[in-house]
């Protein structure tokens, strides 16, 4: 070797085997706490995050069905995301009967359960009332929804109560009501201002009332 080189090498050794080591241990080290920290922060951040809970429907419910606890189920809303009317607590809606039809998952809110307060958020009338109506033509309560609006008009073509406004339609006839012995129509429950309301109950005792369609 050249005695100039040598001398070099001499003065100027380089890293060591060991010191190599060492900073590789270091190195490793110092990756292994940062991913600890990074398991440790994803873990509080999810901790921190809070949820609400709100009844769900648990599958598709009809129209007029009154609800059981099996109807229901909880999910969790985000903190913050809040749906006006969301219910909270399944006793809250059990025994409720539904003003229109659910589909699974579909959050609950009161505006679906038939209350006291249904007829007036319907028509905006603080005295409407709640009517059974049977239509006298069967089909047509087949054809109505939650929230269509009809005039009610009697045998004589008299108009007894104008846009009055569907709460809840009639229920679908169960396997064991059909046949001879069913009924003609069933009833369907209209939102009505309370004047109507009184004419349209009376005249309903003796007679099927048509119901038109808006």
């Amino acid at each position: 070797m050249n005695p100039t080189a040598l001398r070099d090498r001499l003065r100027n050794p380089g890293p060591s085997r060991p010191g190599r080591l060492r900073a590789v241990t270091v190195r490793r080290i110092a990756a292994a706490l940062l991913l600890g920290a990074a398991v440790v922060l994803l873990i509080v951040g999810r901790e921190g995050e809070r949820y609400d809970l709100i009844v769900v429907a648990a599958h598709d419910l009809r129209p007029g069905v009154v609800l059981t606890d099996g109807d229901l189920r909880l999910a969790r809303l985000p903190a913050g995301a809040d749906l006006a009317g969301t219910i909270g607590d399944p006793a809250v809606a059990v025994g409720g009967r539904l003003t229109g039809a659910v589909h699974a998952g579909e959050v609950l809110t009161g505006s679906r359960l038939l209350s006291s307060r249904l007829p007036s958020a319907l028509t905006g009338d603080g005295s409407a009332r709640l009517v059974p109506v049977r239509p006298a033509d069967p089909a047509v309560a087949g054809l109505l929804r939650a929230g269509d609006v009809v005039d009610v008009v009697d045998e004589e073509a008299r108009v007894l109560a104008a846009d009055a406004v569907v709460a809840v339609p009639a229920a679908a006839p169960s396997r064991s009501m059909t046949g001879a012995g069913a009924d003609a129509s069933a009833p369907v429950l209209l939102a009505i201002g309370r004047g109507p309301a009184h004419r349209v109950a009376a005249a309903g005792l003796a007679n099927a009332l048509t119901l038109v369609l808006h």
